[in-house]
């Protein structure tokens, strides 16, 4: 059988692996191959409904051998390199609705970062404000670093006190606390990280609150804790000392020195308490163990990267770099190639890129083009949708609460994006 031609057919059979659907064809069907994924839509959804009158149409995507179908049937065996001789198995999933527009956040310059909880919106900016929104787009608080850049933040718990970390481009990190008072949230500094040599650019702070990790262009990883040591002193002019204001200075607990160029991102492994990983502008993404020390592998890349995120179910790897393409790695794999998948679609550099919090085929990524894109993982050629809406550099996109995928850019606006 031929994969063109108006007259042309492919046997097919439909399963439906992730969800109850009795009403769905379960005999071979032949079907043209011209068809598209919105004709087997319409196909699946009259079959269901003639037999049964209580169906209701949905709307479905479908995977063949593992990979979402796109364009034509024709095409798709061809580029997939699927055999046509025997009966081939499509299996119905539900589509990801399109996310909405939802809350447009002004600020005062380029946001560096952005963090949603399940109570706020984090952001950080080049002017060296750290600001807190409610979900609903209400301005929360805001508190000034200074006029240096904040680079970086990550939202913790110590103890049972909410805090957010920021690292900024003058070398310091500074912990605060998120303190709440009726209907009034305000930010309070706590402790401050002072060891980088350069610029922070990345941090990440543990599940459990008891440490963080930064990264920046000294090319250090830095492991630091947040115990609270209850009192720190300082010298005056004279010699004497004297009780500091409720601020607590730091020195980082392990220094760890691998990469030669700037570390741009870091993550703790989520199987792994002991472990991190971190990408750097030298090419290179290394998983370090904590206790030991030191790095315990090195994967090479082509080119700088830029960001990079592991996924929460299985880790898995995705990574941006100086180009348009987000890759895939398995930092298990110890053979075949060292890049599992890449994915097409973006006209620029990747900034930024985060695993869905509870879906392990989804993820989003942001870039130079302007734009935020939602991918599943299965789908290498095309997004599932690009999300529109800033007018400049997307720096910074965060999917860490499923209800919100959150952005900010050098339009100086965090941009929220309510997803079902």
């Amino acid at each position: 059988m031929t994969a063109s031609g108006d007259d042309a057919h492919l046997q097919v059979k439909f399963v439906a692996k992730e969800f109850a659907a009795d009403a769905i064809p379960d005999t071979i069907i032949s079907i043209p191959t011209s068809a598209t994924v919105a004709n087997i839509n319409d196909l699946v959804n009259a079959t269901a409904e003639a037999e049964n009158d209580e169906w209701k149409t949905v709307s479905f995507d479908f995977l063949i051998n593992s990979v979402l179908f796109r364009g034509t049937l024709a095409d798709f065996v061809v580029d997939n390199a699927i055999t046509q001789e025997s009966v081939i198995e499509i299996e119905c999933i539900l589509r990801q609705p399109a996310p909405e527009p939802d809350q447009d956040l002004p600020h005062e310059d380029w946001v560096s970062d952005v963090k949603v909880t399940k109570d706020y919106i984090f952001s950080t900016t080049y002017s060296g404000d750290l600001t807190i929104h409610s979900h609903g787009g209400k301005r929360l608080t805001s508190l000034s670093f200074g006029s240096e850049p904040l680079k970086c933040l990550d939202v913790l718990t110590v103890g049972k006190q909410l805090c957010v970390i920021a690292g900024a481009q003058d070398q310091v990190l500074t912990l605060s606390k998120v303190e709440k008072n009726g209907s009034t949230v305000s930010l309070s500094p706590w402790q401050s990280f002072r060891g980088h040599e350069r610029s922070v650019e990345c941090v990440a702070a543990k599940s459990d609150g008891s440490r963080f990790v930064s990264g920046g262009f000294d090319a250090l990883l830095k492991v630091w804790n947040t115990d609270d040591d209850k009192t720190s002193f300082v010298k005056s002019a004279d010699g004497a000392k004297k009780k500091k204001s409720n601020i607590t200075t730091k020195t980082p607990m392990v220094t760890l020195q691998s990469h030669k160029d700037a570390v741009v991102d870091v993550a703790w492994h989520p199987q792994n308490a002991k472990q991190v990983v971190t990408v750097s502008m030298d090419h290179s993404i290394i998983v370090w163990d904590l206790e030991l020390a030191g790095f315990v592998s090195r994967l090479q890349g082509q080119r700088a990267f830029t960001s990079l995120s592991l996924n929460p179910t299985n880790a898995l790897v995705i990574t941006g770099s100086t180009d348009d393409k987000v890759r895939l790695w398995d930092l298990r794999s110890n053979e075949g190639a060292l890049v599992k998948e890449v994915y097409h679609g973006h006209l620029g550099w990747i900034t930024d890129v985060n695993w869905a919090p509870d879906n392990e085929h989804q993820f989003v990524s942001c870039s130079f083009d302007q734009t935020v894109r939602m991918w599943d993982v299965r789908s290498p050629k095309a997004p599932l949708y690009d999300i529109i809406g800033h007018q400049d550099r997307v720096l910074a996109v965060d999917w860490s609460h499923r209800p919100i995928i959150a952005s900010g850019a050098s339009d100086n606006t965090v941009k929220t994006f309510r997803v079902k």
